[in-house]
C-alpha cells in the first residue's frame, strides 16, 4: 500500500529501498528506482527534525540518518550554508541520489574519461545544473564526479542516498594540463 505525500517518512524509505536493493542487482535499476524514493521523501517535510541538523561555519555537516546492516545503503542529510561547496570529487565506485530537502544546490557534473596513473584521470565537464527544492538528481560511475554548491543566500538541506556507506572519495585537484586532474584520498565521517 503506497503511503499518502503527507505522511511519507524515513521508516517507509528503508522499508522501500530495502525491497529495492533486494530485487535487483543492477545499479542502473537501483538508481532509478532510489530517486522516485527520494523524490518521495524531500516532498515531506514532518520526518526530518531540521533544528537538530546544525551548520559548520567552516564546510557542509554531513549527518547519518540511516545505514544498511548489509552495507547496500546509507542515507545522510547535509546541511549547507549559503556559498558552501565540495570539492570535485567522485563517490567511491558507488551510486547515488540527492534531493534537496530545503534550498538550492549547483551542481556541476563531470565524466571520468580516462585513467591516466594511478593518480591522475582525464575528467570532461558535463554541465551544470541548478537543484531546487523537491526535485532530485542521480549519479552513476563513470558520471559520479561533481562538485556542489549552495545556491543563493539560504541555507540549504540535501538528503542523499548512496549504494553502500560512503567512508571516503578521490578529491580531483586539476594539473596545468587541460581536463587532466590529479587525485588524493579523503576519509569522511559525520558531525555530531
Amino acid at each position: 500500500m503506497e503511503k499518502t505525500q503527507d505522511c511519507y517518512n524515513l521508516t517507509n524509505f528503508v522499508e522501500e529501498m530495502t525491497a529495492v536493493v533486494e530485487a535487483s542487482l543492477e545499479d542502473v535499476k537501483r538508481v532509478k528506482e532510489a530517486e522516485k524514493l527520494v523524490g518521495k521523501l524531500v516532498r515531506t517535510k514532518s520526518w526530518l527534525q531540521t533544528e537538530e541538523l546544525i551548520s559548520d561555519d567552516d564546510h557542509y555537516a554531513r549527518y547519518s540518518l540511516y545505514h544498511d546492516p548489509q552495507d547496500r545503503f546509507e542515507v545522510i542529510a547535509l546541511v549547507w550554508k549559503p556559498g558552501q561547496r565540495t570539492p570535485l570529487h567522485d563517490h567511491d565506485g558507488t551510486w547515488g541520489v540527492e534531493g534537496v530537502f530545503s534550498g538550492r544546490i549547483k551542481v556541476d557534473n563531470y565524466l571520468q574519461v580516462e585513467k591516466i596513473s594511478d593518480d591522475e584521470i582525464k575528467l570532461f565537464h558535463t554541465g551544470s545544473l541548478t537543484v531546487s527544492e523537491q526535485s532530485t538528481a542521480q549519479l552513476l560511475p563513470p558520471a559520479d564526479c561533481h562538485i556542489l554548491e549552495a545556491d543563493g543566500d539560504q541555507p540549504a538541506i540535501t538528503i542523499h542516498v548512496y549504494g553502500k556507506r560512503l567512508k571516503s572519495f578521490l578529491i580531483y585537484d586539476a594539473l596545468d594540463e587541460k581536463d587532466i586532474y590529479t587525485t588524493r584520498k579523503k576519509d569522511v565521517g559525520y558531525t555530531s
